[in-house]
């Protein structure tokens, strides 16, 4: 096996299904806690959003929550060193905080109620490594995107509405967005099950799974679960990055989504979560991937592309036991113990939304 590390960092969501509590936390300003300690410089996280039931509302209005962990950065001085030397090469002045500044002042009132929580600006800033005009445009593109694709409505279309405060049409459209993820997710393709040994949620995707051709729903599924391994994260350690493993048990070349889905779940990932992934692990891919791999490399960013790890055998083996707990991850992601199989009904209707599965 050998293990080629192109690496880095990668997700995100925030709300309770069933149990119909909303934890939110609070954070401060924007100069967090530098504690990342990783041997990988991670450059890439995500983004967070808010418990409004107006299609795309930010958080602001909730109330914060004293126990959730304090905001740890997963940046670290090398990542910080790295960007400024990046935005210099370019012409560009890498100042966080004015950065910040500058594009909180160039959103409207109403962008700045869609922000999906306060280190979003940063987020965005950070990715476009000082191009302050670029991060203006892409975070104005991603909160249009965020409230036309109704993500808040994606976050919670699985929670009761136990106050009894939405309109019976307003409800259907929250089921009817339940019914399309549940159906997405009855084979298990993508979902949240533990966390690396920083405190990250796991992602676990398995295209082998895949049950639908809509790309679409496709999309709302997988916004579901970024949103969902965000707040897993945020309530488990505080940080704001995920891990994404990849499983091909079960692949084929038939299996393989069509070059428009993919193209279109970049545009999400890279787009609209910037500095969210922390890294993707691609798991014992099969030889016939590697025709499928060569198309869709030509669509994935530069800085994406380092935060990937392909692992595969021995050297595969010593990667993910450095990042994970091999006794908490499942087999395609070094497990060593027998897992108890994934219920997507327990995991959908019967789990807080920031608790990954049989956590």
């Amino acid at each position: 096996m050998t293990v080629l590390l192109r690496s880095r960092s990668l997700m995100r969501g925030v709300f309770h299904h069933h149990h119909h509590h909303h934890h939110h936390q609070k954070k401060g300003e924007f100069d967090c806690v530098i504690t990342h300690s990783h041997t990988v410089t991670p450059l890439s996280d995500w983004e967070h959003d808010g418990d409004s039931y107006n299609c795309g509302g930010g958080s602001h209005d909730l109330p914060a929550s004293d126990d959730l962990p304090l905001t740890i950065d997963d940046c670290t001085k090398a990542d910080h060193s790295r960007r400024v030397e990046m935005a210099k090469s370019r012409g560009f002045e890498y100042d966080e905080a004015k950065g910040v500044e500058s594009i909180l002042h160039a959103l409207t009132p109403h962008e700045r109620t869609l922000l999906a929580d306060e280190n979003m600006p940063l987020r965005h800033y950070r990715a476009e490594k000082g191009d302050l005009e670029e991060a203006i445009r892409k975070i104005k593109s991603t909160l249009k995107w965020r409230e036309e694709f109704c993500v808040e409505d994606i976050k919670r279309c699985f929670d009761d509405d136990a106050t009894g405060t939405l309109s019976p049409e307003r409800q259907k459209e929250l089921n009817r967005l339940a019914e399309v993820i549940a159906w997405e997710n009855e084979t298990g393709k993508i979902y949240c099950r533990g966390y690396d040994k920083q405190g990250r949620a796991i992602l676990y995707l398995t295209p082998g799974r895949e049950n639908s051709t809509d790309e679409i729903n496709n999309m709302r599924h997988l916004v579901y679960h970024l949103e969902r391994a965000i707040a897993c994260t945020k309530r488990n350690s505080g940080r704001e990055k995920v891990c994404i493993v990849i499983g091909y048990q079960g692949f084929r070349l038939t299996n393989a989504p069509p070059l428009s889905t993919v193209k279109h779940t970049l545009t999400i990932l890279q787009g609209h979560y910037p500095e969210r992934m922390h890294r993707a692990y691609i798991c014992d891919p099969p030889l016939v991937f590697r025709s499928f791999w060569r198309v869709i490399k030509m669509f994935v960013d530069p800085s994406t592309l380092e935060k990937i790890a392909f692992c595969t055998g021995k050297e595969g083996k010593i990667v993910l036991e450095r990042d994970f707990d091999t006794l908490t991850t499942e087999r395609q992601a070094g497990g060593t113990r027998e897992m108890r199989e994934f219920s997507s009904r327990e995991f959908l209707f019967d789990t807080p939304f920031d608790h990954t599965f049989d956590e």
